[in-house]
């Protein structure tokens, strides 16, 4: 059994600076809570884009992320969902112990474990975990399995919150740093992702203003929140 395997990250998890406070600790920032980190603190190995066939939404209350919505990626796969994600290769203890802490558990904490094999077989499988307990199989890339983790209510169940400046600030500066592109099309991703929901208007708005307030002259690696 290969130990290593690639987790496929989203949303502030596109940012490598907030994705290491799950694997060294530390407090990201514009978020309120620190995380005490893997017991193995290696960093990971390698990163590198990846274009997720899940759709993504914002959901739920986090207290950490001004009591906002935070990502999600729906259960149907979708190969035109085009979501941009980040993977990180890591090894399957860490990623246990990066799940335990998203869901606001110790890394320590054995009242979740994750049955990779059986993940693989069924394409996914479900941890006694809060919102992230459904752990999904994306294939392979450089021989290494590929999983993320996501919501496990269907798409119908979906009660959509829009996401805070803070988590959306992250969220562009992740996406900037892994792919490179402009500002304008960061805006029109996000402003596209906000399309199937109720909140639309409200969300552009905040996009808007993010860009406005915490960005400014499209300077989204340098300019503090």
């Amino acid at each position: 059994m290969n130990r290593l395997i690639w987790y496929a990250g989203y949303g502030s998890n596109l940012l490598k600076s907030r994705f290491l406070c799950y694997i060294g600790g530390g407090q990201p920032e514009g978020a309120k809570k620190r995380y005490p980190g893997c017991s193995d603190k290696t960093e990971p190995r390698a990163d590198k884009q990846i274009i997720i066939p899940y759709g993504l939404y914002f959901s739920k209350s986090s207290s950490i992320w001004e009591d906002k919505g935070v990502g999600f990626i729906k259960t149907q796969r979708n190969e035109h969902a085009g979501t941009l994600g980040r993977m990180y290769l890591i090894t399957r203890e860490q990623f246990v112990q990066v799940v335990r802490q998203e869901n606001a558990l110790e890394p320590s904490d054995k009242s979740v474990e994750i049955d990779f094999e059986t993940t693989i077989t069924n394409g996914s499988s479900t941890i006694p975990a809060n919102w992230y307990s459904r752990i999904v199989y994306m294939g392979e890339a450089e021989a290494y399995p590929i999983f993320t983790f996501t919501g496990n209510w269907t798409d119908e169940e979906i009660d959509v919150n829009p996401p805070g400046d803070k988590y959306l600030t992250t969220i562009a500066k992740g996406i900037k740093e892994c792919y490179s592109i402009s500002d304008e099309e960061i805006i029109n991703y996000l402003k596209l992702k906000a399309k199937p929901f109720s909140c639309t208007n409200l969300f552009q708005t905040s996009i808007i203003n993010l860009f406005i307030l915490y960005i400014g002259h499209f300077n989204l690696l340098t300019t503090p929140l």
